[in-house]
């Protein structure tokens, strides 16, 4: 039902991302009346760009307990929601390809098995070859952490699902226009501003992705979040034999979709200059520093926005995106490369299509989740590349707290509000 009128809603999400969709889903299904507003299509944004890892493996601690209950949600989702997403339970492996990489498995397992029971365990390099017996046996692993709870989904159908079930629910929509400004009265949260339109609600959730920070520093929030532009490649399809397992190398995540064809893409991507890059950089250079590589600053970026993008192989035509991001050809030369020497078997697959997606990331890498001192806001964003396996509990989480319940699972250290006290911190001292 599209919203025709600026009648009063009980909730209002800002994001057709899985998040917002998942939110605005399960806060119908809570009796809520809601509006959910994108300001372009459900999916379009990072939702239905990302490689489709589904995984608790090799968490930061802190969002793990996000991800276990989003688990629990995934193994039943299909049947929740009565669409086939393409979820698959075939766990996610982690090579080690030295000493350094089992020590660093080995300390992950350990904990994950002792604080949170997970099934994690470290495999040596015959069971890692016995376990995908594609991979080169000349390819350097020495062994690998493997979690077999693990999954996979194709991340546009799952955004999709989330959006239509959240239609037959009863959810309202208004599509096309972005929020322009979310309104507050007394420290309280009144609406948004849509197509000069302003829409009522009680609550307001800020599920925009890399638009978020925009919208929060007009409430007087000032959110350190930043774009990692990321590059997606996909083969052709070999659907037999079948590789169950996501797949994480030295550099490059690989995961086989439902069709047979094989999608990868490089950990991190470029970090284009913007004019509000400034205002975050001292937030980021830790992360620079200790990974230059995992996101390449792009000096010349406001620039080259101005002239076309030349990548010589097609470019998947995804819902219309109005940020129009860039693959870059080295990327995808880069995650070729590890594919093939991993996987020699494969190596005469050809790129069939790229594309490239806006990561949403925070200086310490984990989600932004929970409430913020103004009354009746509330963020899920800054999931920093790997929001997609967590989106439909964060959306339950946001939906529970809306209705003035607690959080499902753990999200304390997650709150939006951690970067005003660190702030002030580092001003005072």
């Amino acid at each position: 039902m599209e919203a025709t009128s600026t009648r009063d809603w009980d909730m209002i999400v800002v994001g057709g991302g899985i998040v917002g969709c998942s939110a605005a889903y399960y806060a119908a299904r809570n009796g809520m009346r809601v509006l959910l507003v994108e300001r372009d299509a459900p999916g379009s944004a990072q939702s239905g760009r990302n490689l489709g890892f589904v995984r608790q493996q090799n968490r930061d601690f802190r969002e793990l307990p996000l991800m276990i209950g989003a688990l629990s949600i995934w193994e039943g989702l299909e049947a929740e929601l009565g669409c086939q997403v393409g979820w698959q339970q075939g766990g996610n492996l982690s090579l080690a390809f030295g000493e350094a990489d089992l020590v660093s498995r080995r300390a992950w397992q350990k904990r994950a098995a002792e604080e949170f029971g997970l099934d994690t365990r470290m495999l040596s390099a015959a069971e890692t070859h016995a376990l995908v017996p594609q991979l080169a046996t000349d390819c350097g692993v020495v062994g690998a952490m493997y979690t077999p709870s693990d999954g996979k989904a194709e991340p546009a159908r799952a955004t999709r699902a989330f959006f239509d079930a959240a239609l037959r629910a009863g959810v309202a929509f208004a599509f096309g226009e972005p929020v322009t400004r979310i309104e507050t009265s007394a420290g309280k949260i009144s609406g948004v501003q849509v197509r000069g339109r302003f829409y009522r609600a009680g609550t307001v959730i800020i599920a925009a992705g890399a638009g978020s920070a925009a919208l929060l520093r007009k409430t007087g929030l000032n959110l350190p979040q930043e774009f990692i532009r990321a590059t997606v490649a996909r083969t052709t399809a070999r659907p037999e034999p079948r590789i169950p397992a996501c797949i994480s190398g030295q550099h490059t995540g690989i995961r086989q979709d439902l069709n047979g064809a094989y999608l990868i893409s490089v950990a991190g991507g470029e970090y284009d200059l913007r004019l509000d890059s400034w205002r975050h950089m001292r937030w980021y250079e830790a992360t620079r520093k200790s990974n230059p590589d995992a996101a390449r600053i792009d000096y010349l970026a406001p620039i080259k926005r101005l002239f076309p993008s030349r990548v010589h192989l097609p470019v998947a035509d995804f819902a219309p995106s109005r940020d129009k991001p860039h693959p870059e050809i080295f990327r995808v030369e880069q995650a070729s490369r590890e594919f093939s020497r991993l996987f020699k078997i494969f190596a005469d697959l050809q790129i069939e299509t790229c594309w490239a997606g806006i990561i949403d990331t925070m200086p310490d890498v984990i989600p932004v989740l929970g409430p913020v001192d103004t009354s009746g806001m509330l963020v899920g964003t800054g999931f920093s590349g790997h929001g997609f396996g967590p989106g439909p509990m964060a959306g339950k989480v946001l939906a529970e707290l809306a209705a003035g319940r607690r959080s499902p699972v753990d999200i304390s250290a997650l709150s939006p509000m951690r970067f005003v006290k660190d702030w002030t911190s580092s001003k005072a001292g």
